[in-house]
């Protein structure tokens, strides 16, 4: 409870000299001579041992000068704020006077308070980057690498017993059949005995007392003392703790882990990933699932850039949705409420029921709005006043896939150190169970469309928007009837006359790109040749839209977004205005000159929503909820006929009032071990020039500028500039690319 510098504060009279602080999960073979040299040359206070790694998000990153004194500390940063690939390895030299800076009885720790504490006071704190080899073994997978690594040399370690053959390492009394296979490196303990024909294959271990029985196969598996290997038993990537006692004909998979004095029936089958508690006995021929089937696919990490994107009933199965409902359920309070809601993707709404199944177990209700648009949930979980909302769709980057997002109270996507909570919670699999008198219960709401309805035109225009008389070509999702006619009810209610594209010009939406390269020209046709002031394609389960003017002219993301800033300045009094850092330039005109500033955001919609929020831009008429118009395009579309409305001008003359801009965007391929190094070289040859890092890093030029942001999902850079003609605009995209691709080859 104390923390790691306030229990060492218990220590402060043992320690009248320089002293070292090690975490207790490190494995490393540092020289820590050669680091103390440094800190007295230095004659530092602290000194941090710092290594290099390759991805280097799920450390403390810290960032120095050239001679080694700090400057900023990152912990567990993202992407877009790695600057550096030097980590806190947890190992401390430290001066006693340290102890003046806090006090005793107080939870303080090392890296997330004392570490900053002293660098905003401006003590001399150093980083010392180690030759050597270290790893934070933290997890399981990072506990079967170091013990590879163990037996590959990388550290200076010499394994117990004596080497029988080259890499094969064995204690006292341990036995091997003559016809038993060995694939170094292998250690095996004391008196283990390996029977006739077994295998071991590279990277075994086995503990003390041991038998592997025959035919029995290893390969890149961890086995702790006592424990019984049967015959013609598979055991793949695995951890046994002790005294494990599995029969003949066993198959245990990678990733699997089998808990202290478990018994595992004959031909039985551990599936990859299961992790099972003490004292288990699994019965002869039965097969232990994993209720996530591909998890060893996945890592620790469930959620990306986007909620939760799977394969539908591949990787997202039904088991897999009740035990994130299970995960999501434990993490609320008991008797909290959820609103669950789908697009009309099938599997969506067939799973949904898995997953509902899984939130009732937790004692968590549901409101389940059926098949919904996003934007109609995101105003729902506000207004029952629930805890929390989940939306099923199909994905809008790959069609055979399901995605779930999940919101918080405000309706807003969860950040990420909610999603970390639902990880832990999955991973670890320690759910909550309710007892059966408190299990959750399901409340159907048939059409929460007409609330939602209401809820925004008490804040619209609605006289003004009804004597235009707008006419409106609309095209949707050919897979999302139940959103394109909320969407024909909205304009319906505001007096629009609706010419919907004819059947079979739409097509099952992928992305806005293939939207637009696909279906805008004929929306745009028609547009033109019905005379319309506007067409409008809705996207992504309501989530967003695509315009067209009266001229039948797309019009661009950034326009459509400048085109909203200017509405929310000119006519609801707010003064600031919050845009990602991918967001150009002239936006940022269109904003000061109507007495506005910016608020820069990161990229994820958590950030911009967030922000929006805040600010109360778009205020919804219940006045507890906000609308968020960049991801929700029924909202969206009422502000811009409103802005025509308002202003008597076309689409068109509006689009013409905002000024000329050139954007490029690129995406240059990068593995993810070098992502951390090239991001480092980039920060350090940038940095006597105007920078920004709130995401990513983003280099102003005489021309204009360029971002480098490394994607969060994929082992991808992605590059984007605006400059003052298109060619600019290339040359920073290119100059950023070729640079990438040159310090990977060094």
């Amino acid at each position: 409870p104390l923390g790691t510098a306030g229990s060492v504060k218990n220590a402060e009279e043992f320690l009248d000299e320089t002293f070292l602080v090690i975490s207790g999960d490190a494995l490393t073979d540092i020289n820590l001579e050669q680091a103390l040299a440094f800190h007295r040359q230095r004659q530092a206070l602290v000194t941090i041992v710092l290594t290099k790694v390759t991805n280097p998000l799920d450390y403390g990153v810290v960032i120095t000068e050239t001679d080694g004194r700090i400057k900023r500390f990152l912990e567990k940063p993202g992407w877009g704020e790695v600057f550096s690939d030097t980590v806190n390895t947890g190992i401390y030299l430290i001066e006693p006077e340290v102890f003046r800076y806090y006090e005793k009885n107080k939870a303080v720790d090392f890296s997330k308070d004392l570490f900053p504490h002293l660098l905003q006071a401006g003590e001399p704190l150093y980083g010392y980057v180690a030759a050597g080899y270290w790893s934070d073994v933290g997890n399981l997978t990072q506990y079967r690498q170091a013990n590879c690594d163990l037996l590959d040399g990388k550290l200076k370690f010499t394994p117990p017993g004596r080497e029988l053959a080259p890499g094969l390492w064995v204690g006292e009394g341990t036995e091997l059949a003559p016809s038993c296979k060995v694939e170094t490196p292998v250690v095996l303990g004391k008196y283990v005995r390996v029977g006739k024909n077994a295998h071991l294959g590279a990277h075994s271990i086995i503990g003390d007392h041991s038998i592997v029985g025959e035919q029995a196969s290893l390969k890149k598996s961890i086995l702790w003392n006592h424990t019984y290997i049967g015959y013609q038993t598979e055991i793949r990537g695995a951890i046994l703790a002790h005294h494990t006692h599995l029969k003949s004909g066993v198959a245990v998979y990678e990733g699997a882990v089998l808990g202290e004095g478990c018994t595992i029936g004959s031909k039985a089958v551990v599936k990859p990933a299961v992790r099972t508690w003490p004292d288990k006995y699994l019965e002869s021929g039965s097969v232990l699932n994993s209720s996530l089937v591909w998890g060893n696919r996945w890592g620790t990490n469930l959620f990306g850039r986007q909620g939760i994107d799977k394969t539908a009933n591949l990787e997202f199965t039904p088991e897999f949705a009740a035990k994130l409902g299970v995960a999501y359920g434990t993490i609320l309070r008991e008797n909290s409420r959820v609103v669950v809601g789908t697009d009309q993707f099938p599997a969506a709404q067939k799973l949904k029921a898995a997953l509902v199944s899984g939130l009732l177990g937790t004692g968590v209700n549901v409101y389940d709005l059926g098949v919904t648009a996003i934007p109609v949930t995101r105003q729902a979980v506000v207004q029952l006043e629930a805890a929390a909302g989940i939306q099923l769709r199909r994905s809008p980057a790959v069609p055979e896939n399901i995605l779930v997002e999940f919101l918080d109270e405000q309706g807003l996507v969860i950040n990420r150190a909610v999603e970390r909570q639902v990880e832990q919670s999955f991973f670890t699999e320690e759910f909550r169970r309710a007892p059966l008198e408190r299990l959750g219960k399901v409340s159907a709401i048939e059409d929460f469309f007409p609330h939602y309805l209401d809820n925004m035109l008490k804040v619209t225009a609605q006289e003004e928007i009804k004597a235009a008389r707008f006419k409106v070509v609309v095209g949707v999702d050919d897979q999302a009837d139940t959103v394109g006619a909320q969407l024909t009810r909205l304009l319906t209610t505001l007096g629009c006359e609706i010419s919907p594209l004819p059947e079979g010009a739409s097509f099952s939406a992928r992305t806005s790109g293939e939207i637009r390269a696909k279906c805008l020209p004929t929306l745009g046709i028609q547009v033109k040749q019905e005379g319309a002031d506007l067409g409008v394609f809705l996207v992504g389960n309501g989530e967003c839209i695509i315009l067209v003017d009266e001229e039948g002219a797309a019009v661009e993301e950034e326009q459509f977004t400048a085109l909203l800033s200017l509405l929310a300045l000119k006519y609801t009094g707010v003064e600031t205005i919050p845009l990602p850092v991918t967001a150009p330039r002239f936006v940022e005109e269109v904003v000061r000159a109507h007495q506005g500033k910016v608020v820069r955001t990161k990229v994820s919609p958590r950030a911009l929503m967030e922000k929006v929020a805040e600010a109360k831009i778009f205020p919804a008429g219940d006045g507890r909820s906000s609308f968020q118009a960049a991801y929700d395009g029924f909202y969206a579309l009422v502000k811009i006929l409103e802005l025509m409305a308002w202003e008597k001008q076309g689409l068109s003359q509006l689009v013409a009032l905002l000024p000329p801009y050139y954007t490029d965007r690129k995406q240059v391929n990068c593995s993810w071990e070098d992502k951390g190094r090239i991001m480092r070289h980039l920060f350090e040859e940038n940095k006597e020039k105007e920078i920004e890092v709130i995401d990513g890093l983003k280099v102003f030029h005489d021309q204009g500028w360029a971002l480098v942001l490394p994607d969060a999902e994929d082992p991808v850079f992605q590059i984007y500039s605006e400059a003052a003609s298109p060619e600019a605009a290339t040359a920073l995209t290119n100059l950023y690319s070729s640079r990438i691709s040159e310090l990977q080859l060094t």
